[in-house]
């Protein structure tokens, strides 16, 4: 009987002490794991190593002779990752000549030619419809376009099992009940951010996974033991048919889960006239607790310039605080996203801070614009960077430092107004007044509620923690890659003017 090819697949671990670090440790890739299962289901022997979850992969011994002793090697890499990617390819092609190494990842479809550096092979796209021939080892050298598939039904669900110590995990903090599963039901994003190639990657027609097979695999998840998810899909209620459809077959499978959407979403027409009753209802009654909102920006300006596209007329801040009231009086928990663009000043971040608190958000996170492979801002603001020492430096392209030359605020007080708003935000978030009124108040359970808060408030002080040692060490790099910088003076484009 012939021996079954050895697949594995690696995340790579993002460097310690940065606020990337600290959420996406929770929230694997599920690239990887997706692509181990289709392997898994044609009889390979694939597995995943997440070093996120289950720490580097050198200091573990026997899992770094496990993935030496592959077939294939597959390393999915985001740009903050890459670096760390890189160092993993060169280690096991040292250690182990005869194992292939694969790039995957958005960072390798927009890098390709960098990637392909350090590994035998890069995959651009997503690459289900390859995977296959590489498992075998028919394609084995140079770069290869992945097509899209068309149908997401005939994926499977990720198989968690196959992530190596995910049942040691499991058996930690946080356990089975507090676990939030990643679940991906579509793939595409009809906008065009500049400053995001979401759209670049996966296009911009929404492709979905059926109402049906969306829900046989929550349902397999629940069989399993878990009871929480996050929908890692761009916005969650962009086809209100398909979400309500869904919503009530999730009913009674009595579920909580985060979604990411939009902060209008409560709303049946663009006027703001009706609001939609029906579709707020089901995502309480069928389990959404947790909305990841990308609010970006709260001046009118600035929303207008990155094509925001807000519902309604009027005072864009008055219209968002209406909406996040909206959507607390629905008793949905809300962590609101924004981003500090290289004309907002400390005053821009100050006014965002207070919007936030104001809004009563109950999780908070405020990045810098940065300027990633794959988007048009990589190319516009290409003569502005003063980060350019790569692959090592794409370690600080992980939206929480400013890597260029030209904003309206130097580094140095751009990087310590944004650790300030986090901090300002986060004060006497476990026990404030307000605090304890909005987690006592809603109409999520009151053990959900205390338990998020408590968890949000220990990770946050842990966060800020480590993140401000980490902006005094940045500051103090970017304060000498600016002595010797010669800024190329090209204005930025209108685009990013605010």
């Amino acid at each position: 009987m012939p021996r079954k090819r050895k697949i594995r697949f690696v995340e790579p671990a993002s460097r310690p002490g940065r606020p990337f670090n600290a959420w996406v440790s929770r929230q694997p890739l599920l690239g990887p794991l997706l692509l181990a299962t289709i392997l898994d289901r044609q009889g390979y022997d694939a597995a995943v190593y997440n070093e996120n979850l289950s720490g580097r992969l050198e200091e573990n011994s026997e899992a770094y002779s496990d993935v030496c002793a592959s077939d294939v090697v597959g390393i999915s890499i985001m740009t903050p990752t890459a670096a760390r990617g890189y160092e993993l390819a060169r280690r096991i092609r040292r250690d182990s000549p005869a194992t292939r190494v694969v790039f995957g990842g958005i960072h390798a479809t927009f890098a390709s030619q960098e990637a392909q550096q350090y590994g035998h092979l890069v995959v651009r796209g997503e690459a289900e419809s390859v995977i296959g021939p590489i498992a075998e080892g028919l394609i084995q050298e140079g770069v290869i376009d992945s097509p899209a598939l068309e149908n997401l039904d005939e994926l499977p669900a990720p198989d968690y099992r196959l992530m190596r110590d995910f049942d040691r995990l499991l058996s930690q903090f946080p356990a089975r009940g507090l676990y939030a599963l990643p679940v991906m039901a579509s793939r595409g994003c009809p906008y065009s951010c500049s400053f995001c190639s979401v759209s670049r990657m996966f296009g911009r027609r929404v492709r979905r996974r059926s109402v049906e097979k969306t829900f046989e695999d929550i349902r397999n998840y629940v069989e399993q033991g878990f009871r929480e998810f996050f929908f890692y899909d761009d916005n969650f209620t962009s086809d209100r048919d398909w979400t309500l459809h869904l919503l009530q077959l999730l009913q009674p499978l009595n579920i909580r889960f985060w979604a990411q959407t939009r902060v209008d979403f409560a709303w049946r027409d663009h006027a703001r006239h009706q609001l939609d009753r029906a579709l707020l209802e089901s995502m309480h009654k069928g389990g959404a607790s947790t909305l990841y909102i990308g609010y970006e920006t709260i001046d009118e300006t600035t929303a207008a310039a990155w094509r925001k596209g807000y519902r309604g007329a009027g005072p864009l801040r008055e219209r968002l605080l209406e909406d996040t009231r909206i959507l607390h009086e629905n008793g949905f928990w809300i962590h609101g996203m924004f981003v500090a663009g290289p004309k907002h000043t400390k005053k821009t971040v100050e006014e965002i801070v207070e919007f936030s608190r104001e809004a009563r958000l109950d999780s908070f996170h405020l990045s810098i614009l940065t300027p990633l492979p794959g988007t048009p801002l990589f190319e516009l603001m290409r003569p502005q960077l003063v980060f350019t020492n790569f692959p090592d430096d794409w370690d600080f392209y992980d939206g929480t430092h400013c890597v260029y030359y030209g904003a309206r605020e130097d580094i140095r007080v751009l990087q310590e107004a944004v650790l300030r708003a986090h901090r300002k935000f986060y004060r006497g978030y476990g026990w404030s007044l307000r605090r304890i009124r909005d987690v006592l108040g809603g109409r999520a359970s009151l053990g959900a509620r205390l338990r998020w808060a408590w968890s949000t408030a220990q990770t946050a002080r842990r966060t800020l923690q480590e993140w401000e040692r980490e902006t005094q060490r940045f500051i103090e790099i970017a304060t000498s890659r600016l002595s010797s910088y010669r800024p190329n003076l090209k204005p930025l484009p209108p685009t990013l003017s605010q």
